[in-house]
């Protein structure tokens, strides 16, 4: 009995224990409004207090599906899915009587915007968008967002009505929901009964990926311009449907902080964001710091952050005539953690951004008709610097490519900007822009400001200092040429660009002797992967030629796909058929070829034509392997080529079987936990016949290894290039922003005549550049694929000490070593998913890999040089 009662006790006492940590819904609401008995608390619905525990996505969903079903004043629906197929919600939330005619008030919104509308804004509904943690581990946005959808459903008084009565609420809950699930279940997997607030304990110290990024590893935060994931596609399609006046991004930040909220510092500010917009962000921060004042709480606003690439949450808005906020809470990163102000509780963290969502709204509404009076002022003074700039618009096409252009046009169209088919060519600086492929965007349409920030190429800032990229121009990202112009006309057709092209399968001719198509296309890699896939015998030119077709004399260029009617496993008919549906998915033109005699360069059966082997792709990941990059390069190969990729932690590398692969992949990072072991397991794996491709710290890793055999720049270069001799204290932050490249686009010059450069259209390629990287260039030739120009900058920001020190240096570097080949990049090609100019470059260097010859070794390969030839010359 005695031991009955003690866990009786003992149960009581962790019972206690888990609710004393839980604060209750009373301690969270404003009294200052009733609250209807009927609406389901989030308590009712989870089972526990918010705050207690961290909510997982399908938890939030269904509570917000019971409030929907519970108020009249909330409408919801479901605007996509994330990769992982979790639903993406929103609600919109406003007075009963307004959801009877929502489009009437939509279209009546959507007119302030309209710079040729005589719309009332006195009489025009105020729009909010309310979106909470887009980073997944920053998730006291997410968990506020249960106490916001309480407190609009059951909230009542005069004072919550008649901003319902004006308002419309676009309410966004999780704009990450894969990975505010990853983390809710880390958090809530480590938490103890008795909470541990010691900052390295597991639950504080998450493991990779982070809950920060999306299933592919990638900050959504930067992809509102970029529109590469469905949660971007699906929020902007919102945005731009209504045309908010204010959008809210609740983020956290470092334990030691406290909070943030904008404006932040008034130099890094976009230049296409009006002055307004940062007297409007200051009002609505009077409201703020009235309210943390109250509590008692510390906070600042223009010591940190910036507002300069428009593919951020609060500055995607400020381009558009909307305000946008970035809120950032210092971070428990679980239920408590020790910080240098003392411990910081899950609780408080969520009450405060539910105090700025309140603050928000309210301060939004008691100056609505000075936000839609800024919203409709912004659009026609938009229009009107459209009509005085210095010239009309920008031209842009791309022949060599219909992918890579419809994906940048794919771009404009879902932000709103009219791109117009050219009907008649236009030649601008030299360069002729072909009515069949070219277009047209006028700069006097409504986002005009958008497209000023969106092909902006400026390289000259008042602020060197940057917290994200200094440069992003859309048209470099996919190697599209484009230029501005300033004639006086230009002949376009009225029907701006609206969708991607029906692509309709065709039958091939049945005779062929064998069927080609061109590698230029950005999805040929893709392409090449699915015939593979299905079995289909292969062959790649490592040479140019030309062919006799049904359609007469084709030529084709290094890295061409033939495949032959030799050497099939399947019946003629059935690889005909799979080759034509192939090609018209991938947006390829495949020509039937007569016969193997070609009229000039290789013949069908050369050896340069060689069969293309299926292949294995192995890349590292982990803590030494850059997440972000990472993913990326998961990305492309996943989602562009359809490539399966292993992810192999790198504290495993050295107890798995190599042998599986025929690739490895070493993105950006420090690999030291390979050490000298997993160093020669590479070595001996790429001398029996492996290609190993290393991308900016894994290039470099590969080369102190002696892997690679290339010298990077060492900082010595760098260092030597400032003089640092009278600097005074407050020079610090200029100083180390000048030694940084801070996310810019440069230019390398390319040996179009390397296997690596296979079916890119022009020597000349934009990279995006975010470090100092760079190699020697090495006294073996033919190993260097490109360089960076002599004038390297194309966009952004790097100063000109970093850019001499650059110009002409080794970018991409191939050669053989052993029966294996080692492959390296000094920038990112897969940055952010759109750049899709470079991307191919990693597919490149999987399937082109067997035509990079030249050894490391210069005697050796003047060896097999010389063999060759004789080889030739017996033959012969």
């Amino acid at each position: 009995m005695r031991r009955f009662i003690h866990a009786l006790l003992s149960l009581s006492l962790g019972l206690m224990t888990w609710a004393s940590v839980a604060q209750p819904l009373s301690a969270y609401l404003p009294t200052d409004v009733d609250y209807d008995p009927s609406v389901p608390t989030p308590q009712s619905v989870l089972g526990y207090e918010v705050g207690e525990w961290h909510v997982r996505h399908d938890q939030l969903v269904r509570y917000m599906e019971v409030l929907a079903a519970h108020s009249d004043r909330i409408g919801i629906e479901y605007t996509g899915r994330t990769h992982q197929q979790r639903p993406l919600l929103l609600l919109t939330v406003t007075a009963p009587e307004n959801h009877d005619n929502i489009e009437q008030l939509r279209q009546q919104h959507i007119a302030v915007s309209d710079p040729t509308s005589k719309a009332d804004t006195k009489s025009a509904p105020l729009v909010l968008y309310m979106g909470y943690s887009i980073h997944g581990d920053e998730p006291s946005g997410s968990n506020a967002a249960l106490l916001y959808g309480y407190y609009l459903a059951a909230a009542q008084g005069e004072k919550i009505e008649q901003l319902l009565r004006d308002t419309i609420i676009l309410f966004d809950p999780s704009l990450n929901p894969d990975g505010l699930s990853r983390f809710a279940e880390w958090a809530n997997q480590h938490k103890s009964m008795n909470l541990v607030s010691d900052p390295q304990h597991r639950e504080h110290v998450q493991g990779i990926p982070r809950g920060r990024v999306n299933h592919y590893w990638f900050d959504l935060n930067r992809d509102w311009l970029l529109l590469q994931h469905p949660e971007s596609r699906a929020r902007i399609a919102n945005f731009q449907k209504w045309k908010p006046n204010v959008l809210t991004d609740f983020h956290e930040m470092g334990t030691d902080s406290t909070f943030f909220f904008q404006p932040g510092i008034p130099s890094r500010r976009n230049p296409n964001t009006p002055e307004e917009n940062v007297t409007l962000t200051a009002k609505l921060a009077d409201y703020h710091a009235a309210k943390l004042d109250q509590e008692g709480r510390l906070y600042f606003t223009e010591q940190a952050f910036d507002d300069f690439y428009v593919g951020k949450g609060s500055t995607y808005p400020d381009v558009q005539g909307a305000i946008g906020i970035l809120f950032e809470q210092a971070s428990s990163r679980g239920h408590a953690q020790d910080s240098i102000n003392g411990l910081l509780e899950f609780p408080f963290t969520i009450e405060n951004q539910f105090m700025t969502s309140l603050t928000t709204m309210y301060g939004a509404h008691e100056n609505k008709e000075r936000f839609l009076d800024y919203q409709q002022r912004f659009y026609r003074t938009a229009l009107e610097q459209a009509k005085k700039a210095d010239f009309k618009g920008y031209v842009f096409g791309d022949g060599t490519d219909p992918a890579r252009l419809q994906g940048m046009l794919d771009i404009l169209q879902q932000h709103g900007i009219q791109a117009h088919p050219l009907t008649a060519d236009v030649t601008i600086d030299k360069v002729t822009y072909r009515a069949a492929n070219s277009y047209y965007v006028p700069l006097a349409q409504p986002q005009y400001t958008l497209i000023r920030a969106i092909f902006n190429s400026d390289q000259n800032f008042r602020d060197n200092t940057f917290y994200d990229v200094s440069g992003w121009t859309l048209p470099m990202a996919f190697n599209v040429p484009f230029a501005q112009f300033d004639g006086r006309s230009i002949k376009y057709a009225e029907q701006a660009y609206q969708a991607a092209p029906v692509v309709s399968t065709s039958a091939l001719p049945a005779d062929a002797y064998a069927y080609a198509f061109s590698w230029h296309g950005y999805f040929a890699p893709r392409a090449l992967q699915q015939l593979l896939s299905a079995g289909i015998h292969v062959r790649q030119a490592d040479q140019p030629f030309s062919a006799r077709t049904t359609n007469g004399e084709q030529s084709f260029d290094m890295g061409a796909v033939v495949v032959t009617r030799a050497y099939q496993q399947h019946d003629w008919a059935d690889v005909q058929q799979q080759l034509s549906a192939i090609a018209a998915e991938n947006q390829l033109t495949v020509h039937a070829i007569t016969t193997g005699l070609t009229p000039t360069g290789i013949d069908l059966g050369s050896r340069d034509l060689r069969p293309v082997e299926p292949i294995s792709v192995m890349m590292l990941v982990g803590n030494d392997a850059d997440m972000y990059e990472a993913g990326e390069a998961w990305y492309y190969l996943d989602r562009h080529v359809g490539v399966p990729v292993s992810l192999v932690d790198t504290d495993r590398f050295n107890r798995i079987d190599l042998n599986r692969y025929s690739h490895i992949i070493l993105v950006d990072g420090s690999y030291r936990s390979l050490g000298n072991s997993g160093a020669n397991r590479l070595q001996q794996w790429v001398n029996q016949g492996g290609v190993v491709i290393g991308q900016k710290g894994g290039a470099r890793w590969l080369a102190e290894n002696d892997i690679l055999a290339a010298k990077f720049v060492a900082n010595d270069a760098f260092d030597a290039k400032f003089d640092t001799s009278t600097l005074s204290f407050a020079d610090r932050d200029s100083y180390y922003g000048q030694r940084r490249v801070a996310g810019a686009i440069f230019g390398l010059d390319l040996d179009l005549s390397h296997p690596l450069l296979a079916g890119f259209p022009r020597a000349n390629l934009p990279i995006f550049k975010d470090s100092l990287l760079a190699m020697e260039i090495p006294e073996q030739p033919f190993l260097v694929a490109a360089r960076y120009q002599q004038q390297p900058l194309l966009s952004g920001y790097a100063a000109v000490e970093n850019r001499e020190v650059l110009s002409q240096k080794a970018a991409i570097v191939g050669h053989r070593k052993g029966q294996g080949r080692v492959i390296a990049f000094t920038d990112d090609v897969n940055f952010r998913a759109y750049f899709w100019g470079t991307a191919k470059l990693l597919s490149n260097a999987i399937f082109m890999a067997p035509a990079v010859s030249p050894s490391a070794n210069a005697d050796e390969d003047a060896a097999d040089a010389e063999a060759a030839a004789a080889e030739a010359a017996h033959a012969h």
